[in-house]
């Protein structure tokens, strides 16, 4: 197939990196794939690192609308005028897309991946651009139901295809003595890590008043803090911390790249959201490296965890429950082997990056199968 995937974020998340892995997945598998982004986004520069051909074709800036409606007629008249499908990842390119086929006549079928955490704009234009789409990929089953309820689109138009997570970078028997000494972890103790960027939605609180028990319970254990800066600061996680009496046992780290190399150190990798995770890449990635999770029940999660086989699903926001389940692992050494042990098989069959882009391109096909059959049948 020729495809086009369609990314315009400024930043690096969930959505942009489904977006470079699937594209370098498919290309993988012998499909044809550009990338359109800004040129001084992540996105650009990941797909650029990767070999992907990447073009800057739309600035996605509201001034430059007309121009770049304009850009996208040219282009995909000329260098693009075979291509199959186009997926576009965010909600302006969906709008953008969504007019420039309608207004120009362009000949690409339309998919929209939504794995954005936001609710759905509920007006009649955003309703009129969905049914337009030729199908639509989430990352979970609630988002599945929301657009559904929504759109009143048949059930075989969106699809679930979780993200996969490369199996080769993470994988467990990663940690050493000189991990741990490289980020501040004293050999042989029991390790809780949450990794998440500094936001309220992540629950870091939720994660230091379990720490308190889990201290109470496990006095060696000690706690890790990893990931970007955001609205929460370093300052209020020290503070929190030192409200449940864990400051001593606290490891606060910034960005860790590669972040394998923290994962494999822990001995109960944590999610403490209370919202987001859509698409929930460090859940997989402390699946991958035989890491038992214990995640809140938001977004994917609990899609991705089988509960009291490779982690355990709490209810977001109660502490209580998250202490008591990350506690039962440290306490049964067994257990927590299993879990693991557990967590990278059911990566290895289900979330694999071959089987991620085995399901995208199989969806893909099915698009341009009932268009075919659509068009057959006028």
């Amino acid at each position: 197939m020729n495809i086009v995937e369609v990314i315009n974020i400024p930043w690096w998340n969930a959505a942009a990196q489904y977006c470079i892995t699937i594209t370098d997945a498919l290309m993988q598998r012998g499909h044809r794939v550009a990338v359109i982004a800004g040129q001084e986004t992540p996105s650009y520069r990941k797909a650029i690192a990767l070999n992907i051909p990447a073009d800057p074709l739309v600035s996605f800036r509201p001034a430059h609308f007309p121009g770049d409606l304009m850009n996208i007629k040219h282009a995909f008249r000329t260098v693009y005028h075979d291509v199959q499908i186009v997926n576009v990842h965010t909600a302006p390119a969906q709008t953008m897309f969504v007019l420039a086929r309608a207004l120009f006549g362009l000949r690409y079928r339309l998919i929209r991946t939504r794995v954005d955490a936001r609710e759905i704009k509920r007006h009649p234009l955003n309703r009129f651009s969905y049914r337009s789409l030729d199908g639509i990929i989430v990352a979970n089953n609630a988002d599945r139901e929301e657009i559904l309820s929504f759109t009143g689109l048949p059930g075989h138009r969106v699809k679930i295809i979780h993200a996969g997570v490369d199996t080769a970078r993470f994988r467990p028997g990663g940690e050493t003595a000189e991990n741990r000494q490289k980020f501040g972890l004293p050999p042989g103790v029991p390790v809780v890590g949450n990794i998440a960027r500094r936001s309220p939605v992540k629950g870091h609180d939720v994660f230091f008043r379990a720490a308190h028990l889990i201290h109470n319970e496990v006095p060696d254990a000690v706690f890790v803090t990893a990931g970007v800066d955001d609205t929460v600061s370093l300052d209020a996680l020290r503070t929190m911390a030192d409200r449940a009496g864990v400051l001593e046992k606290t490891i606060f780290l910034d960005y860790v790249d590669p972040v394998g190399e923290l994962i494999t150190c822990l001995d109960v990798g944590v999610v403490s959201s209370v919202g987001s995770e859509n698409h929930s890449r460090i859940t997989l990635e402390y699946m991958a490296c035989g890491v038992p999770v214990v995640g809140s029940q938001v977004g994917d999660i609990a899609e991705l965890i089988d509960d009291r086989k490779t982690g355990f699903i709490v209810r977001p926001g109660d502490f209580v429950a998250l202490a008591d389940a990350v506690i039962r692992l440290l306490k049964d050494r067994e257990l927590c082997g299993v879990f693991g042990y557990t967590a990278r098989r059911l990566v290895e069959q289900r979330f694999s990056i071959s089987t991620f882009a085995e399901m995208t391109e199989l969806f893909y096909l099915d698009v341009l199968h009932r268009k075919r059959n659509d068009a057959a049948r006028e």
